[in-house]
């Protein structure tokens, strides 16, 4: 026969299954969109019989002279390692060469190469940078915080100064001009 106590154990183990049922459904990935493989998109048709426009990454058209380098000003802020002494960069959790890549295994967002990060993440997709529009692109959104399906990065801060994320802004602005290698 159950004791008192034995009823209290009883209800503490049914709440322990509910509580791990609800753990577990928390980090399934088919209810979470941040949590996966990238979704890819469709592109778009760009035979519109129109001239090449800045914006757009593959029309061989460079950002004006003076224009930022996704190579020279934005690469060396996000392979800054994520440290005591700067830990702003994105290295530690976004790059496959790194030993651990939890940003990558939970989001899908691979930063190693300029073509990784225009593929985006599970939630992102192609709009983690859209050339040309910098409010409409999610990488600025994450950057500033205003991103509905994922922290501010680098997570837990410190944060990107606004210059820093002016030069993101800038470069997209721009066109997002770079080869996928860099």
């Amino acid at each position: 026969m159950w004791s008192q106590t034995d009823g209290g154990t009883r209800a503490w183990c049914s709440r322990a299954r509910w509580f791990l049922a609800a753990a577990m459904l928390a980090g399934c990935s088919g209810l979470d969109p941040n949590i996966g493989p990238p979704r890819t998109e469709p592109e778009e048709d760009v035979a519109d019989g129109g001239e090449p426009e800045a914006g757009d990454p593959d029309s061989g058209v460079e950002p004006p002279p003076g224009g930022v380098s996704f190579k020279e000003k934005i690469r060396p802020l996000m392979d800054r390692p994520s440290s005591k002494t700067d830990p702003k960069g994105c290295k530690s959790c976004h790059y496959r060469t790194e030993a651990s890549h939890t940003g990558i295994d939970f989001s899908g967002m691979d930063l190693t190469t300029l073509g990784s990060l225009r593929k985006g993440g599970g939630s992102s997709g192609t709009r983690i940078v859209v050339p040309g529009k910098p409010a409409e692109s999610v990488l600025v959104q994450v950057l500033k915080g205003q991103y509905g399906y994922a922290n501010r990065m680098p997570k837990n801060g410190p944060f990107w100064t606004d210059e820093e994320v002016k030069t993101v802004e800038t470069w997209i602005s721009e066109g997002a001009k770079g080869a996928d290698g860099e």
